[in-house]
């Protein structure tokens, strides 16, 4: 074909006009009227033109309807976007370039489809030329470029032949030469057709639904007269401005059928909704055709019946055509789709109508029927429930139809109904109140299960029914949330009135509070099916939130005020699934994303309110339809553009746009956490309700998601959070639940916190593995953060991490909702972040830098437009890694993680609290976060020192947990240990068993965990200390200990295994820690030679534990000889007593080998140092000969005489040694006379001194002291009745039958007092020790008189001698429980004592030990409470023993075990309080009457020894009977009830007979010492205290008024008036008191015996007093009637229990100095006068209050013990008092007239008590 070719189709403008001549011209779109007359509807009248579309290439719907619809304003701001970019060349745009290629790609000539036109025939006559003033409209920046840039070619064809070129004389109109359409009376029309411009084929124009088609304007239409119906269809117009094509660049994250959030021009997805909307038609053809033959005048009722679309249901009474579900679902369906693809304007508006009518009745069917299920449902009613259910699933699918079409119509006012609206609602709200919900809170079992009950609970008939018909419902149950979802949508997009906005939200509220299963068998639809709807609920209030502002304080309020309805367990609570986190509660998640939708822009209105003007399309005058076209474009191009005049200038005005997103999200946040925390205070974690777990439980959701890109709204919440808790924990006020559970809530905050710093350095890793520059910026990032150097202008940067965020979220379906909302909230956060940098920047005239200024427009572009950002710059591709790691950076530079430290700071601060809850609480939150990152204990070392203060701390529970978190401190880091070994060790003596406990098992794993030998023997030297404690639960402990980190660890290890090298090692190790262990104390090796003993007897265990001593004893035999092996290289004396230990526990460990190399050290005695390795052999050799039956006949015969000639030379602590292992030699070798003849030998020595003057002969009193040592150890281990002969051959005097007799003759005369001390010492000590193996020597006469002259001489030095030998005697019969009372203690070996014989008879003991009891019992008992010297503790010693075998009556000795238990020396005090917690428990009913004795004899005690008569020690205050309390708390209740009222009755006195000068002030030093102590024991009962309380005011106010009365009439010289016959009580005042006192008329011992007493009755006021105040007894006392329950409680302490015992002990000290000078006796008379006078307990207003006194009776009266006649008594401190009554000595009232012109005086504070009724312990 022959033609001419045009570039694009027409030739480039050659003089383009200017803007204003193409607005002079008056270009606009055609009105319908003027189009009329060129549509197929020129012949038809239409009832309204604005029904008739317009001829465009648009979709078919009036300009009426969507001129201003967004979707229209939205494309037009899309291509002036293009436009913007492609106006600056050097600065395009990345989504303009990408466009401008994709339009490039489609205007390809060789992709393009060629078509042929048939132009119609018409005169070969010129055209005519355009009129003057018309002119073509400019382009736009973007036109023009794709003008420029495009080389398209039309030929155009003649009609009378194709090859022919146009004539020349034709003019072809291009794009820019288009004619304006001139006005209707215009010359314009012309009968002939003309040449169109921009004419297109419809199938040619693919994007018909794509942006440039969606543009409701058009340049110019001229419709040629001739056209047919059939050629019309075939053509459309499109205006010139659509010849540029909008951007096709599809956007990041968006569907894939969408560009830009438009249609894409796919001719495949053409097709598809083509398809789609064809499907429509022809169904909706189908069923109108249906309907119009069921009219009632055609085929009625038989005709629906056979139909397969209709039938009828009634509604309101009458039958109505519905669509069977069937077709009613098949009719959603499709409808879905041509909504879906955007086609709905396709269908007639008429059909929609007619669909909603239909849809109409269905949904009306509904209305009014109940689903609910009856558990006796008979079959007809089930066939009728399951009709009805049919017909309300057929409801809820055509109510969502109903809202689609609403939905897709929302311009359209023909297809709005408020009916409809109210049918859908009230459906839905049917369906979920009769049916769903009630099914889902049902149960499978019927009831409740009670606890602890077997029996299984009968079914639930109800849900079984459900569960049978559970497809059936969880058809209903997808429908419903199908149609929930739908209406969400609607309520999102159309304005609705509040009556309907409020009852989907209640719906919808109901719906997220509903109870949901814990378990799947419970649940007919299962967990996670109705999870879905209550997250569809969740949609709809979140939607409802963003759409309508004015709700949203009512949908907060609505949501917080039903919390409770939560479940409070964690399990229960989470349903809420996330990707990258654990489940958390769905509510949580709707709180977060409410805070976040409140920090989104949206609209004019907030761009109002932050003061960014701009012009809009409402400023265009919409009356004037006939407005120009070009006037529509520049208004509408003008909403977009700011004019000149309202561009912003100042970047200021970001602030002002941000602001007020940032205050609404705050206080939404604000409210949720204040009236969380409101709530959780006024509950507790184990009340019924659930408020206070649920803040934990609403704390743990927001932190699972701290860091989260999706909920940014966690930090503000936790922040807000955050601050109220600090309020808390830092003010003075706050009570102590309160504080607890800000420090707990801290905790798990700053716990939160640390988490997100190590998956930030998780994350990091990740990313920096990935290698690009955006992860290497965040990673630098990370690491700036954990140091605290990170630069403010790299988090605000327009490339860092907050853009990294948004990016991220953009990759992602940004049309979600939630994601859009969290994009708005960090847009929110940086541009607050980039507003506070601005204010220190001072670079431009408006102390904003360019660069800033910059930011901060782009920030605002993007507040505005979330789209803005993808339409503007470009940016790498965003990974998940680094998207997440990005928001954890945003996080963590966030106020709440900048906050940490200082939530660090208030728990250190809390941990020094007076409180001790307060303290624990405190203390455990730091463990938590040390648990989470170990390393804060580096970067701080106040932590440490901190924690460290706590462990001294006087409170156990705050050292409890102090050893806890020191025990974490060293699992998180190892290195601490040397350094806390010692402190822990400190803690084992601790007074708190459960201190005592935690801290021996933490030295375990110190330990174990640690290799030095020095810090290991610190340890187990500690623990071994432990095995001697007087709890038995702590005895067990350290055993077990001892045996787990000694023994335990070696069991497996073998010596001549593979790894013998190693065991070597370690086994050499533990010899070393062995030895020293052995060389730290006697204790300890005492101790550890009972632990050996027991470890190698257990049954289970004994064979490995006594291997592990075999290699060990080896170990040390062998290092004797070569102790290099040995770390340290111990020396022999160390390693021989180290072995001594050995052989006294187990003498079996060892081999005959072994003891031989021992020989050479058993005969070295040239050196004075040789004398421990001496002793050590001889004590090894003593203890294992008897073991060993392979001794050689030589090595015994060597060793027995090298001792015998050593034993002249040997102290007397080495003899007890050497002299029974002579006799074991003796035993094994048979050669007895050897040492008959040297006991011979001695006893002659002896017995030739008798007649010595030991006073003139120095040396023969050391000769004689030897020998009768010797005499007395060979008489104490050897028996040699066998050979009596040989001694009467010697001594032919003795005319007994016993050596030991004989002994007695010789030895004893010298115990008399004639003889110096030395000797005399000497020979109590050898009578002694003769004694403990022949018991019935201490029967005879000689010897008992010895003793008792002994005793009676009170000389120290032989009572030390002699309590000695009695102490070992005593000590015999009471064995330890693990020695099963089978040894002697100084000998330990069982087999010597079958050689030796049985040293005594049982009887003969006994006999002895019981005469000795009975003879010197009070005496030692004396020597025992004397001093605190050694022999007083031998003197215990020897009364335990007593106690301990039955050898006295309990009361005879049990008053000293109580006074003992007071001593300072704690080695006695735990002797004798362990013998008197074992003798309580026998003899409790002997014991409890011996109390008031023991209390007075621990008083002397105290005060004759140690010269204090307080009754308390340490600070803070500890009774000094708290031992004796203790062990009354073990007993029965009515034991301590005697006790307190006994004690307290003792306090009592006479005034006659208080005799001052002959005991001095002795009661009133006894008063002070029990009232302390009554003061300071720690009551378990209230009872108990109830008690106390009134037992002191009894005594008080019968004691105490008869000494005020006694000080009034001759102190003070008040008199007494008589009134109407009555005695009067005169006022006590300032004046009379201080009156002149007539001290001539009182001798100095009457007013010391006043002053005294009134000194012991204030005492006892003070203590009642305090008793009060420090455990809370106002409101028990108050009460009239205590119940039981009450009354067996535990008391509780008031929180300021510190102050109060302070100011406690202080009064008592100024108390008790009161009486030193006359004026100080004066005023202790006067203050305890007003003191019994006053009743500060209770405030007095006025006088004329004074008949109301009796109201006021019972607010301090004396509890139940009282008398009804005594007054009401006065408490220490308070506020201003009031009068009591006096009484007389009687206890019964008297009156006492008031003196004239006398007030009311109030007594002065002495205590501040606080608040008491907050902050309870």
């Amino acid at each position: 074909m022959d033609g001419r070719q045009v570039p694009n189709g027409h030739p480039a403008p050659n003089n383009a006009p200017a803007p204003s001549a193409i607005r002079r011209s008056g270009l606009r779109v055609p009105s319908v009227h003027e189009a009329l007359p060129y549509t197929p509807f020129s012949s038809i009248i239409p009832f309204s033109p604005e029904l008739i579309p317009a001829p465009v290439a648009v979709p078919r719907t009036s300009t009426a309807h969507f001129s201003d619809s967004p979707d229209i304003i939205s494309i037009r701001h899309a291509l002036d976007q293009l436009s913007a970019g492609a106006a600056n060349a050097e600065h395009a745009s990345e989504r303009c370039k990408q466009t401008l290629s994709d339009v490039q790609r489609l205007l390809d000539p060789d992709n393009l489809t060629q078509f042929k036109f048939k132009v119609p025939q018409r005169p070969n006559k010129p055209m005519r030329a355009l009129p003057d003033g018309v002119c073509t409209p400019k382009l736009t920046p973007f036109a023009q470029m794709v003008l420029q840039t495009t080389d398209v070619s039309y030929r155009y064809l003649t009609p009378e032949s194709p090859e022919r070129s146009l004539p020349a004389e034709i003019h072809i109109i291009g794009e820019h030469e288009a004619a304006a359409l001139p006005t209707p009376d215009a010359h314009f029309r012309h009968s002939n057709p003309s040449i169109v411009s921009s004419v297109v084929d419809q199938h040619v124009e693919v994007a018909k639904g794509s942006q440039s088609a969606q543009i409701n304007v058009l340049n110019a239409v001229v419709i040629p007269k001739s056209l047919t119906p059939a050629q019309r269809a075939e053509y459309q117009y499109m205006s010139s401005e659509q010849g540029a094509l909008g951007d096709s660049t599809p956007s990041k994250g968006r569907h894939e059928h969408l560009a830009n959030g438009y249609r894409t021009v796919s001719v495949d997805q053409k097709h598809k909704s083509d398809l789609a909307v064809q499907n429509l038609e022809n169904l909706l053809f189908e069923i109108f055709a249906t309907e119009d033959q069921l009219q009632p005048d055609t085929s009625g009722i038989a005709a629906v019946q056979s139909n397969p679309l209709f039938t009828f249901c009634e509604v309101e009474g009458s039958l109505k055509q519905v669509l069977l579900p069937d077709a009613q679902a098949r009719l959603e369906s499709l409808l879905q789709k041509v909504n879906a693809n955007g086609r709905m304007e396709s269908v007639a508006t008429d059909s929609l109508v007619r669909v909603q009518r239909l849809c109409e009745n269905a949904v009306a069917a509904t209305e009014g029927i109940s689903l609910r299920i009856d558990g006796d449902m008979s079959e007809q009613d089930v066939e009728h429930w399951l009709s009805r259910l049919a017909v309300a699933e057929r409801g809820v699918v055509a109510a969502r139809t109903l809202l689609r079409i609403m939905g897709a119509g929302a311009y359209i006012k023909e297809l709005q109904s408020e009916e409809y609206l109210r049918l859908t609602i009230t459906t839905v709200h049917q369906v979920y109140e009769t049916c769903i919900l009630p099914i889902v809170e049902d149960r499978y079992a019927d009831g409740d299960k009670i606890k602890g009950s077997k029996d299984a609970l009968p079914a639930n008939a109800s849900f079984a029914f459900a569960m049978s018909h559970r497809l059936s419902l969880q058809a209903l149950l997808n429908a419903t949330t199908k149609t929930l979802r739908i209406l969400g949508d609607f309520l999102a997009m159309v304005e609705v009135e509040e009556t309907s906005l409020s009852s989907v939200e209640a719906l919808c509220n109901r719906l997220l509070f509903a109870e949901n299963a814990s378990h799947e068998r419970d649940s007919v639809f299962g967990i996670q099916s109705f999870e879905t709807t209550r997250r569809c609920a969740m949609d709809v209030i979140a939607k409802d939130f963003a759409k309508y502002p004015h709700q949203r304080q009512a949908i907060l309020d609505s949501i917080l005020l039903t919390i409770d309805k939560l479940p409070a367990t964690r399990q229960s609570a989470r349903h809420y699934r996330l990707q990258d986190a654990k489940p958390i509660q769905l509510v949580s998640a709707l709180l977060m994303r409410l805070v976040q939708t409140s920090a989104i822009h949206e609209g004019e209105a907030e761009l109002d309110k932050s003061k960014s003007v701009r012009t809009t399309s409402a400023e265009t005058d919409h009356e004037d339809n006939d407005g120009a076209d070009s006037e529509l474009e520049e208004n509408e191009d003008d909403a977009i553009k700011p004019t000149p005049k309202n561009k912003r200038n100042h970047p200021e005005d970001l602030y002002p746009l941000v602001k007020p997103l940032h205050d609404a999200a705050q206080l939404n946040a604000s409210f949720i956490v204040r009236l969380l925390v409101q709530r959780a205070l006024q509950s507790s974690k184990s009340s019924d309700e659930p408020y206070r777990r649920l803040l934990d439980i609403f704390t743990e959701d927001f932190l699972a998601v701290l860091g989260s890109s999706d909920w940014p709204a966690a930090e503000m919440l936790l922040r807000t959070l955050i601050s109220h808790m600090v309020n808390i924990a830092e003010g003075s006020k706050s009570a102590v639940p309160a504080r607890t559970l800000a420090l707990e809530l801290l905790g798990t905050v700053g716990t939160g916190i640390l988490e997100l710093h190590i998956a930030a350095r998780a994350t990091a890793r990740s990313v920096d593995s990935e290698g690009n520059d955006l992860g290497q910026g965040l990673v630098d990032l990370v690491e700036r953060l954990e140091i605290g150097d990170v630069d403010v202008g790299a988090l605000a940067s327009f490339s860092g991490p907050y853009r990294t965020v948004v990016e991220y979220l953009q990759t992602r379906d940004l049309e979600d909702a939630q994601l859009r909302s969290a994009q708005g909230y960090h847009l929110m956060q940086w541009a607050l972040l980039v507003c506070g940098g601005r204010e220190v920047s001072a670079d431009s005239e408006y102390g904003t830098s360019k660069p800033i200024e910059n930011l901060q427009d782009k920030l605002s572009s993007m507040i505005q437009d979330l789209h803005w950002l993808e339409d503007h710059e470009d940016y790498p591709n965003v990974s998940p890694s680094q998207g997440r790691l990005a928001a954890i950076v945003v996080t963590l530079s966030s106020k709440l993680c900048k906050a940490f430290n200082r939530i660090f700071g208030i728990l250190l601060g809390a941990m020094s609290s007076q409180l001790p809850r307060v303290k624990s609480r405190a203390l455990k939150s730091v463990v938590a976060l040390l648990e989470k990152d170990p390393s804060i204990l580096d970067r701080n070392a106040y932590v440490l020192n901190h924690i460290l203060r706590c462990a001294i701390d006087p409170s156990p529970l705050v050292r409890d947990s102090a050893m806890s978190l020191i025990a974490d401190c060293v699992k998180y880091r190892p290195t601490l240990s040397t350094m806390l070994y010692e402190r822990v060790i400190a803690r084992t003596r601790d007074s708190s068993i459960g201190v005592r406990k935690r801290a021996i098992r933490l030295l375990k794993d110190l330990y174990l965990s640690n290799q030095p030998v020095h810090m290991r023997a610190a340890i187990a030297d500690a623990i071994i200390g432990r095995i001697d404690d007087n709890e038995e639960s702590i005895i067990e402990l350290a055993r077990q200990t001892m045996e787990d980190i000694w023994f335990l660890p070696f069991h497996h290890i073998k010596l001549n295994g593979e790894d013998a090298i190693n065991a070597r090692l370690q086994y050499n190790a533990q010899a070393s820690l062995l030895i020293r262990t052995t060389e730290a104390s006697e204790d300890s090796s005492e101790t550890l030679q009972s632990l050996i003993k027991r470890v190698t007897s257990q049954p289970k265990l004994a064979d490995a534990h006594t291997s592990v001593c075999r290699h060990l004893v080896r170990i040390l035999s062998d290092g004797i000889i070569d102790n290099a092996d040995i770390p340290d290289s111990p020396d022999q004396a160390s390693i021989l007593r180290c072995l001594a230990v050995f052989a006294k526990s187990s003498p079996k460990l060892f081999t005959a080998g072994q003891l031989e190399r021992l020989e050479p050290y058993a005969q070295n005695l040239s050196k004075s140092d040789d004398l421990d390795v001496y002793r050590s052999a001889i004590t090894i050799l003593r203890h294992v000969m008897p073991h060993q039956a392979a001794l050689k006949h030589d090595f015994l015969q060597k060793l027995q005489t090298a001792l015998l000639s050593s034993v002249s030379k040997l102290p007397k602590s080495e003899l007890s040694e050497v002299v029974p292992c002579l006799w074991t030699i003796n035993g094994m070798l048979d050669n007895i006379e050897r040492l008959a003849t040297f006991t011979i030998s001695a006893l002659k020595g002896i017995y030739s001194m008798q007649n010595v003057d030991f006073a003139a002969q120095p040396q023969a009193v050391v000769k004689a002291s030897k020998l009768m040592v010797i005499v007395g150890h060979f008489g104490k281990a050897c028996k040699f009745d066998e050979r009596l002969p040989m001694f009467k051959t010697t001594f032919s005097w003795y005319k007994g039958g016993t050596v030991a007799g004989l002994m007695m003759d010789i030895v004893c005369p010298f115990t008399a007092p004639g003889q110096i001390s030395t000797i005399r010492q000497a020979s109590l000590e050898a009578v002694g020790m003769v004694c403990q193996s022949w018991p019935e020597l201490l029967l005879r006469a000689d010897v008992v008189a010895a003793l008792e002259t002994v005793l009676n001489e009170h000389n120290h030095d032989l009572e030390e001698v002699l309590l000695s030998g009695l102490a070992t005697f005593f000590s015999t019969g009471d064995a330890p429980i693990e020695t099963g009372g089978t040894t002697v203690p100084d000998t330990g070996i069982e087999a010597g004592q079958e050689r030796l014989g049985n040293t005594y008879v049982a009887a003969d003991k006994d006999r002895a030990a019981i005469s000795l009891t009975r003879r010197f019992l009070p005496q030692i008992v004396r020597i025992a409470l004397s001093s605190t010297d050694e022999l007083s503790s031998i003197a215990a010693r020897i009364i335990v023993s007593i106690n301990r075998q039955g050898l006295t009556h309990p009361k005879e000795s049990g008053p000293a075990l109580v006074a003992l238990e007071t001593c300072p020396d704690k080695a006695i005090a735990t002797m004798a309080y362990i013998e008197h917690k074992a003798q309580h428990s026998k003899h409790e009913s002997l014991f409890d009457k011996e109390y008031m004795r023991a209390v007075q004899q621990a008083f002397e005690y105290q005060r004759d020894v140690f010269q204090d008569t307080t009754g308390h020690i340490s600070q803070p205050p500890v009774s000094k009977l708290h031992m004796l309390w203790d062990v009354l708390k073990a007993g029965k209740a009515q034991v301590r009830k005697k006790f307190l009222t006994s004690l307290t009755q003792k306090l009592d006195f006479k005034l006659d007979t208080l005799d001052v000068y002959d005991v001095q002030t002795a009661h009133l030093d006894f008063v002070r010492f029990s009232a302390e102590n009554l003061a300071f024991f720690d009551y378990d009962k209230v009872e108990e205290l109830l008690l106390l309380l009134s037992a002191m005011e009894k005594v008080f106010s019968s004691t105490g008024t008869a000494v005020a009365q006694a000080i009034e009439s001759e102190v003070l010289k008040l008199h007494l008036n008589t009134v109407g016959g009555a005695e009067t009580a005169c006022d006590i005042t300032t004046e009379s008191q201080a009156a002149v006192f007539d001290t001539a008329s009182i001798i100095p011992a009457r007013m010391l015996q006043l002053a005294i007493a009134a000194q012991v009755c204030s005492l006892i006021w003070e203590t009642r007093s305090y008793l009060r105040r420090l455990w809370n007894m106002q409101r028990h006392v108050a009460k009239s009637k205590n119940s039981g329950k009450d009354s067996n409680r535990a008391p509780t302490r008031v929180t300021n229990t510190s102050v109060l015992t302070d100011a406690y002990v202080q009064r008592v000290n100024e108390i008790m100095d009161a009486n030193s000078t006359p004026e100080s006796q004066r005023a202790i008379c006067s203050s305890f006068v007003e003191l019994i006078s006053i009743d500060s307990d209770v405030r007095v207003a006025s006088d004329d209050e004074e008949d109301r006194e009796e109201m006021f009776q019972a607010e301090d009266t004396p509890s139940e013990g009282t008398s009804r006649k005594s007054p009401s008594l006065p408490a220490s401190g308070g506020g201003r008092g009031r009068k009591r009554k006096s009484a007389s000595t009687n206890a019964s009232p008297r009156k006492r007239g008031r003196l004239s012109g006398v007030r009311r005086r109030s007594v002065s504070i002495k205590v501040d008590e606080g608040d008491e009724d907050e902050g309870w312990d």
